[in-house]
């Protein structure tokens, strides 16, 4: 089920879309924005407030090469 837009979120959504995406046919740019809702809620239930060593990423160092 997908919610509506508020207007600032499409305006917002069509922003982003004409940067990022300038070549995009429009019936490709349709579909992103359909499926724009599903990912504004999946972003927002990543956690935002964990230290920068709760990132795996982060946690190791890369061996270090020989030159």
């Amino acid at each position: 089920m997908t919610t509506s837009y508020e207007p600032q979120s499409r305006a917002s959504f069509a922003a982003l879309a004409a940067r990022a995406f300038p070549d995009l046919p429009p019936e490709e740019l349709a579909e992103l924005e359909r499926a724009w809702n599903h990912v504004a809620r999946w972003v927002a239930r990543l956690p935002r407030d964990l230290p920068m060593a709760a990132e795996p990423a982060h946690i190791f160092k890369a061996p270090e090469r020989a030159p």
